[in-house]
């Protein structure tokens, strides 16, 4: 939260809220179960779900909100920052006095924005109205409500890797820290209708953190000269998950080629570790390839969905 915050009254157009914002509303009119409408205090306020430039607009009269989630535990906030529950909105700021909130999109509604005029602004997790912070939340926002509908029948195959990612990111542990830096996570199918399925996971990672194949050392070694940490008895064919993420993060800033060869190796434990044990009638093949933004083409982009493991759920609502 920022404390620039404090004084702060929205104006009468709005025209000085950001998405993401907390507004200090007493009460939200939401549909109620027989048809009409009923009273719902917002004690805590209510953060703005509109994109910004929607909100500024003047001839934009209405603003999509959500009640925010008063008192949250440690647990259920753990829990919207890993996607358990994907209507459960976690925002968070990164400055001297962090501060984290939950925003209730299961129950959000479109209001006048007349109604937010003169109300105090409890807190502000954007500070800038185009950075990196902005297209965060804005992220956060749309992934709930278009997420692809990945075939219920998929989601066995996904179950180590999504139990595994939820379970650790965000974590100081190594899996944890190296999901950390990874960009996206994006599934390819030959088809999605039938049984049988060939899928391919692509794992993105930033482009200075993984050089082209084509720029890699071809008088690589696997040596402790080569590659910081590594220990006597290390086969790079038997490498456990956790141990192939510590060396990943200690070679981040080492030799390039190393990195590389590590984060080949990253993608290859998650397929025998995480994917290959899932496979069953309806996934006969479940591939990985690990590949630099750069690499990736728009026409990969295209044929591949974001997996997105921290709101992946089936159309059950469970998270098993």
């Amino acid at each position: 939260m920022i404390n620039a915050t404090d004084g702060q009254v929205v104006a009468d157009d709005c025209s000085n809220l950001r998405q993401g914002d907390v507004v200090d509303l007493a009460e939200l009119r939401l549909p109620a179960a027989d048809g009409g409408f009923e009273s719902v205090p917002t004690p805590a306020g209510v953060a703005i779900l509109s994109q910004t430039c929607d909100v500024v607009q003047p001839s934009k009269t209405r603003c999509l909100v959500a009640p925010v989630v008063v008192d949250p535990t440690d647990a259920a906030l753990s829990g919207a920052r890993k996607g358990q529950k994907p209507l459960h909105l976690y925002l968070e700021s990164h400055g001297t006095e962090a501060a984290k909130c939950i925003a209730d999109m299961e129950r959000a509604v479109s209001i006048l924005k007349a109604d937010l005029g003169r109300s105090r602004l409890v807190a502000r997790y954007v500070t800038e109205t185009s950075g990196p912070e902005a297209r965060a939340v804005a992220w956060r926002v749309g992934r709930a409500f278009s997420r692809f509908p990945f075939p219920d029948e998929v989601y066995p195959a996904f179950s180590k890797l999504r139990r595994q990612a939820q379970d650790k990111a965000g974590s100081s542990g190594n899996f944890g820290r190296v999901l950390d830096l990874v960009e996206d996570l994006r599934v390819s199918a030959d088809q999605w209708a039938s049984p049988g399925r060939n899928l391919t996971l692509y794992i993105v990672v930033v482009e200075e953190r993984l050089i082209p194949p084509d720029d890699m050392d071809p008088s690589w070694r696997w040596d402790p000269s080569r590659v910081a940490g590594l220990r006597a008895g290390d086969a790079a064919s038997s490498l456990s998950l956790d141990r192939a993420c510590e060396l990943i993060l200690a070679n981040l800033d080492r030799d390039p080629t190393s990195l590389a060869h590590l984060w080949s190796i990253f993608g290859a434990t998650v397929e025998s570790k995480l994917l290959a044990p899932s496979l069953d009638a309806e996934v006969a093949s479940f591939r990985v390839e690990v590949l630099s933004d750069a690499e990736m083409t728009y026409q990969q982009y295209q044929r591949t969905e974001s997996l997105d493991l921290e709101v992946l759920s089936d159309s059950t609502g469970t998270s098993n």
